[in-house]
């Protein structure tokens, strides 16, 4: 019986193990190939994030290598730029261009806008005076008013802003600031300020857009910019003020002596004669001077010349240039103008003179303040300062000589005639019809 049930049970067990060994197989199997599947995705996710690092790496060794570029770039430019930027000959329309170079080196950018403050009648005014880039700027975005638009507001609150400033709503106080125009490319906006005594003076704006380079400290950058070309420009115009009052008389404000002789007048003359053009030396003083002097005072005397160099200036061409030559003389150089023209233009000179009220000018002589003129022409009566002024000098004392307030022409003297005849008096009102 026992060996019976052994035989029976045996193959009973032989079929349960093999039944079991196929499950736990096909169970193996099952877990064998989910664990290569989570296997394969683990090692699909680690390869997607190494490649991704892989490009993070990438760009940041870019940004690095750029930013160490601009870097190489701005080391290598901004010694000269900022030494070039202080010059104390700097002429202000180079200015554009050396801050365009600096700004090249630090962003490379697309688009360059460099405003200036211009006082107009109805108040300042934003005026581009130079761009850099290929896009063209809309008739629109030529002069902003302050206050409009992102340039103009940046103008108003006199501080920097980039591209992600204008998000902050806390940085424009609660407003939304639209752009100038939609061509505009407006990633940097610095005010260009003047500080002076406690207080800062807007001088300009300058706008950066496209920038293919960030450096790390974007906004320090733009400040660097902004304040070095802010120095360039009050140096510049510090620079000339001083040269103003170094050219000009203080009293009257007309060009002096000095820098009348040794720059402007020679120019002139160099003009006239490379381009084949006459000109015109008229030298003036104002007849019976010490009288009035010695009548109403030296201050009532400034006031007088004061007076005649207003009226000079008044009553001067364009392109004439005019100085006080010394105490009550002044001289009037005169380009392109033959015989004529200048008799003309020296006549209208003095009867100006003559019409005008001074104070107490009927006290003099003449019953009134006059001048008396003498009038030499480049190229006949001389071909330098030195003979011009000496002929024309001549011929005033002449003008003098024949009565006062009048004006005298002096004449070259030709092989054999009379020296006497040098001189050609002109009488009053009757300049314009001689010849």
């Amino acid at each position: 019986m026992s060996e019976v049930l052994h035989q029976t049970i045996h193959p009973l067990w032989l079929l349960v193990a093999a039944a079991f060994g196929a499950g736990i197989g096909a169970l193996l199997g099952r877990w064998g190939r989910t664990a290569l599947i989570d296997e394969a995705e683990r090692l699909a996710a680690e390869l997607a994030r190494s490649e991704a690092q892989g490009r993070d790496q990438t760009r940041q060794t870019a940004k690095l290598r750029n930013e160490q570029r601009a870097l190489s770039n701005l080391t290598r430019l901004l010694p000269n730029i900022a030494r070039d930027l202080n010059r104390s000959d700097l002429d202000e329309r180079q200015i554009p261009r050396l801050v365009f170079n600096l700004v090249d080196s630090i962003f490379e950018p697309e688009q360059v806008l460099l405003y200036l403050v211009r006082q107009l009648e109805r108040g300042p005014v934003l005026q581009l005076v130079d761009r850099a880039g290929s896009a063209e700027v809309p008739p629109a975005a030529i002069r902003v008013k302050l206050g409009d638009g992102k340039i103009g507001w940046v103008a108003e609150a006199k501080v920097e802003m980039l591209a992600d400033d204008w998000l902050n709503s806390t940085r424009t106080e609660g407003r939304t600031i639209e752009d100038n125009h939609p061509s505009l490319k407006l990633d940097y906006i610095g005010p260009l300020l003047q500080h002076q005594e406690g207080r800062e003076q807007l001088l300009g704006v300058l706008c950066i857009g496209g920038p293919q380079a960030r450096p790390r400290d974007e906004k320090q950058m733009l400040l660097m910019v902004t304040n070095l070309a802010s120095i360039a420009y009050t140096n510049s115009r510090n620079m000339r003020v001083l040269r103003d009052l170094a050219n000009h008389d203080g009293l009257t404000g007309l060009l002096n002596k000095r820098y009348f002789m040794s720059q402007r007048l020679g120019l002139l003359i160099n003009a006239a004669e490379r381009d084949g053009q006459p000109l015109s030396v008229f030298i003036f003083d104002i007849d019976h001077f010490k009288k009035y002097n010695d009548t109403n005072g030296h201050l009532a005397g400034d006031e007088v010349l004061k007076s005649v160099a207003t009226v000079l200036r008044e009553n001067l061409r364009p392109g004439d240039v005019a100085c006080r030559y010394g105490g009550e003389e002044f001289i009037v150089a005169m380009s392109g103008t033959r015989d004529a023209d200048g008799l003309a233009a020296s006549e209208r000179i003095r009867a100006a003179i003559e019409r005008t009220k001074f104070p107490r000018g009927e006290t003099q002589p003449l019953g009134c303040v006059t001048i008396s003129g003498g009038i030499a022409q480049f190229p006949v009566d001389g071909t330098n300062s030195n003979d011009l002024i000496l002929h024309a000098d001549q011929a005033l004392y002449q003008a003098k000589a024949a009565g006062r307030n009048r004006i005298a022409k002096y004449r070259g003297v030709d092989i054999g005639s009379d020296p006497g005849d040098d001189i050609v008096i002109i009488p009053r009102g009757e300049a314009g019809e001689t010849s």
